[in-house]
């Protein structure tokens, strides 16, 4: 999967020769929401799953290109680690010391964003944009083990950026919400289990190494 961080880095390379765009690289901190997931409708042992809080960072290139309304399209590293705690729950407590493990997951994401920017100004603008990012699994350690379980690492999962964004001179600071599935399938007796989508947090910085948008 390296190969497609790869090429798509040197797409975003060659299109940022055309007029109207901007091409810079980029760097974030991300944080991901904990969720529950109950598994007890399944109807084994009752078991409930916590994820809690994962933290990780993401590393990239990224190419805008329009005025006032803009499109922008992102090739970033994404590394994410989190701990996962497994047991019974009986009134939202744990029954027993629950089972805990970690995971870690390695990412290629290529977000496709859609923006517009609400006030401008030479040097400075606000931006809000909203797009389908990819995630493309590159490596990932940890998924949750349980007795009768059935875990599968899927290659590619969908989700959804949102976001506030500010250009100070050469410097892009976004601020985005990610809603996007998670990255193993689980089965039980071969029925699929539903599993809540993850949240996560990310505050980036980018440094337009040259702009030709303003």
């Amino acid at each position: 999967m390296k190969k497609y961080f790869i090429i798509a880095a040197m797409a975003l390379v060659s299109l940022s020769a055309s007029a109207q765009v901007a091409f810079g690289i980029k760097a974030g901190c991300v944080s991901s929401l904990g969720f529950e997931q109950d598994w007890s409708s399944v109807n084994f042992d009752n078991l409930t799953i916590k994820t809690d809080q994962a933290y990780g960072f993401d590393v990239g290139v990224m190419l805008r290109f329009g005025y006032r309304f803009y499109g922008q399209i992102e090739a970033n590293y994404n590394f994410v680690s989190s701990l996962n705690s497994i047991g019974q729950m009986v009134e939202d407590n744990w029954n027993g010391v629950p089972t805990q493990q970690y995971l870690t997951q390695q990412s290629i994401n290529i977000p496709v964003m859609a923006g517009v920017k609400l006030f401008e100004t030479k040097n400075f603008n606000l931006r809000l944009m909203v797009g389908p990012t990819f995630n493309f699994n590159i490596g990932q350690n940890g998924a949750i083990q349980a007795e009768g379980v059935d875990s599968e690492l899927k290659t590619c999962s969908f989700g959804l950026d949102c976001g506030l964004g500010v250009d100070i001179w050469v410097f892009a600071l976004d601020l985005r919400y990610r809603l996007v599935q998670p990255g193993y399938a689980y089965k039980v007796d071969e029925m699929v289990l539903n599993t809540n989508p993850l949240n996560s947090f990310e505050i980036s910085l980018g440094w337009k190494i040259f702009d030709k948008t303003k």
